[in-house]
C-alpha cells in the first residue's frame, strides 16, 4: 500500500541499495519501512545497504525497532548495513538517548555511507576467502 505520503525511496547507487526514509515516521510507517530494508537484504544484484536518513525529521520507538530489526537480519545474512545522516536533532537524541547509536553503524553523509558499505563487503569477502572449508 502507498501512502498519500510518500515517505520512503528505493534506488541503487554504487552497487548498493539505498533505503531513503523522509519526513516523520511513526506506526502508520511500520509495515512498508520493514518491507522496504526486507527487500534490500534480500537485493543480490547489490553488495550492502544503507539507509539514508538525512530527511527524516522525527522517528519514534517504532522506527528504531524496525531499523535494529533490519541491522540484526543483515548481520545475520551477512550484509553490509549502514545508516547515514546528517540526522535531525529529534533523530539524532532517539539514538543519543537509547544507545542505538553505539550499535549501529552511522555515518553522517551518503558519501560516507556508501564508502563505509563498500568498506564493510570487502571485509567480509576476505573473511569468507579466509575461512577454512567445511568438512
Amino acid at each position: 500500500m502507498v501512502s498519500d505520503r510518500q515517505r520512503i525511496d528505493v534506488t541503487r547507487q554504487d552497487r548498493v541499495t539505498v533505503v531513503s526514509f523522509r519526513d516523520d515516521m511513526d506506526l502508520t510507517d511500520e509495515a512498508e519501512a520493514y518491507l522496504a530494508l526486507s527487500g534490500a537484504r534480500g537485493d543480490t544484484a547489490t553488495t550492502g545497504t544503507l539507509l539514508d536518513l538525512a530527511g527524516l525529521t522525527f522517528a519514534d520507538s517504532t522506527t528504531l525497532n524496525v531499523i535494529l530489526r533490519a541491522y540484526n537480519e543483515h548481520q545475520a545474512v551477512p550484509r553490509p548495513f549502514v545508516l547515514s545522516g546528517p540526522y535531525h536533532p529529534a533523530v539524532d537524541r532517539l539514538f543519543e538517548i537509547t544507545g542505538a547509536g553505539e550499535a549501529l553503524d552511522m555515518t553522517d553523509s551518503r558519501t560516507e555511507g556508501l564508502r563505509r558499505v563498500h568498506e564493510l563487503r570487502g571485509r567480509l569477502g576476505s573473511d569468507q576467502a579466509s575461512a577454512p572449508d567445511a568438512q
